[in-house]
């Protein structure tokens, strides 16, 4: 959908809902509010069977016999509960202020902080390599209001009004909101500038759209674009996730990783390695990665029927 859509009456609906509930949100302290997120996240996770069961094929698909299955369901059950928490979080961030953003940065550590300075002493530009765990949106708005300004390349919220609420709230701290239609020049021109890029790579890709590597050692198909880009611009990979607390469900932590030394290998060899680094924090906490959609779809589609 293009973000320039005109918003008809159903948009209008849902975005006075939406800002009623924001309303309501900022008056209510923040553990209760997200106490409700969290029983929000169990009332989709018993209504939602359809994406219920798309996380569970996943979680099958990659741990095999790992895990039994009464903990696969348990991994389920806490990932939606996490997104509703997550969801109920984004709507605070409506007309987020900079008291409000110091605040949500007051909630998370950051570890690994070195890694990043390393990196950037190479090039003042470098390319974050993240993945959807936990509230990615808290970490862009951290890394931009305290590091430098970030570029993300999305896909428009189909609300156009909603989609306004995001766009303004994050360039108001730094993270510019390109669209994946055409922001990849606008993302490289500031590249070259001095900026950042954040790219998510860990979502399914269609077979034009990235090449065969592996994943929690199945086949899939991956976007290749961290390494095309870095090489081609002698830009350093860093990765970074965001993970919530698990003892405090209002507290966060952002990690950097060691830079990817990716001038070694050749594209297939690098896009297997950012796969590997990603499994490898889903591994630390499976509950908290994007599991409802069908990552092996290209190559594994009879998982799915």
């Amino acid at each position: 959908m293009n973000k320039d859509s005109n918003p008809n009456i159903g948009h209008h609906i849902v975005y006075l809902f939406i800002l009623l509930f924001h309303s309501i949100s900022m008056i209510i302290p923040l553990r209760i509010w997200l106490f409700f997120g969290k029983c929000f996240g169990y009332f989709i996770y018993l209504i939602d069977w359809h994406h219920r069961k798309i996380a569970l094929i996943n979680l099958r698909f990659a741990f095999g016999d790992e895990k039994d299955d009464k903990e696969l369901r348990t991994i389920v059950r806490s990932n939606f509960i996490l997104l509703g928490i997550t969801g109920f979080e984004w709507i605070r961030l409506m007309g987020l202020t900079k008291v409000s953003l110091d605040k949500i940065k007051n909630r998370i550590h950051v570890e690994g902080e070195e890694h990043l300075v390393t990196a950037k002493k190479k090039n003042p530009s470098v390319i974050l390599l993240c993945a959807h765990f936990g509230n990615w949106e808290y970490a862009h708005l951290y890394y931009a209001d305290t590091f430098n300004c970030l570029n993300f390349i999305v896909r428009a919220i189909d609300n156009p009004l909603l989609e306004k609420e995001r766009v303004a709230y994050n360039e108001r701290f730094g993270v510019k909101i390109l669209y994946k239609e055409n922001g990849l020049r606008p993302a490289i021109k500031n590249l070259k500038k001095g900026e950042d890029l954040v790219i998510f790579p860990d979502r399914k890709a269609k077979p034009h759209e990235g090449i065969p590597c592996r994943f929690f050692n199945k086949k899939t198909n991956t976007i290749s674009i961290v390494y095309t880009l870095a090489t081609k611009y002698n830009t350093p990979v860093v990765p970074m996730f965001i993970f919530r607390s698990t003892e405090d469900i209002t507290r966060h932590k952002i990690v950097f990783f060691p830079e990817m030394n990716i001038e070694v290998m050749d594209i297939t060899e690098a896009t297997n390695h950012q796969n590997d680094i990603i499994e490898k924090a889903i591994r630390q906490y499976p509950a908290q990665w994007l599991w409802i959609h069908r990552k092996w779809k290209c190559y594994h589609e009879e998982i799915y029927r």
